[in-house]
């Protein structure tokens, strides 16, 4: 469908389902001799491997990872000791056995995959991206490196600003309700990368907690009205000062409450 729109693409690729060729150059590691370098969220410098192959109508850019390699074999031996386990079950294995290395070998016996197992141990750290853009192999993989910033929005839309379940009815309802809920999405964003561009660095998290502790309240007396500002915490004063704003005085009169 993307292709038939014309659309360009970046799109993680699925190894496994690849044609046996393609699948055998990618796992020769003698074929990855460009390098990609850069930088964690940690400032640490990361080498990655790569290696390009023309498939098709796309070109599918490989790289691998030692440390990935290392995480795929952890959770590949999880996985078979999960099996081990559902072994002694049976009541569980028609609907978990694709997942966990096991094979049906009559109507009620079940047994390890030693093939299977033994099958995915050899894309142990590869990971291929499809696309049919014209852009450089460093730059395709410097932007499908950002599809975590993606996911987390998704996240953000699901819980904190409670995109869904939505209870509407009518579809001016409901698009007004994605609506408020994007542009709360791009205030937060703002001021995220405002405060950012400072000397500290904060989290959506922490941002979200402090903005929530940023509350006024109004005090009657018998005489008169006022508003008493709530205890500034920790990162306040560093983003009101990163957003240009002046801080609230503790106590405020209504007629000096500008709003």
């Amino acid at each position: 469908l993307i292709d038939q729109k014309g659309y360009e693409f970046i799109l993680g690729e699925r190894l496994k389902t690849l044609p046996k060729e393609v699948k055998q150059s990618i796992v020769d590691l003698s074929n990855y001799k460009s390098e990609w370098i850069y930088s964690d969220h940690t400032g640490e410098t990361i080498t990655i491997k790569y290696t390009t192959l023309e498939y098709g109508d796309k070109t599918i850019i490989c790289t691998y990872s030692s440390k990935r390699a290392k995480k795929d074999e952890i959770e590949r031996l999880t996985k078979v000791e999960k099996a081990k386990s559902l072994l002694n079950n049976t009541s569980l294995l028609k609907t978990k056995q694709r997942r966990f290395f096991i094979k049906q070998t009559t109507k009620d016996k079940y047994e390890l995959d030693q093939t299977k197992i033994d099958d995915a141990a050899k894309y142990d750290g590869f990971l291929a991206i499809a696309t049919n853009t014209k852009l450089s192999a460093t730059t395709i993989l410097d932007n499908y490196k950002q599809l975590y910033k993606i996911e987390h929005s998704f996240r953000t839309f699901k819980s904190h600003l409670e995109t869904r379940p939505m209870f509407h009815w009518t579809d001016s309802r409901i698009k007004g309700h994605i609506c408020l809920c994007y542009i709360a999405f791009c205030l937060q964003n703002y001021v995220l990368q405002k405060v950012n561009k400072a000397e500290i660095k904060i989290t959506e998290s922490s941002l979200r907690k402090t903005l929530d502790k940023m509350q006024i309240s109004l005090i009657e007396t018998t005489n008169e009205q006022l508003y008493i500002k709530s205890a500034p915490s920790e990162l306040e004063p560093k983003i009101l000062h990163s957003m240009g704003l002046k801080p609230l005085l503790p106590m405020i009169k209504p007629g000096d409450l500008n709003v």
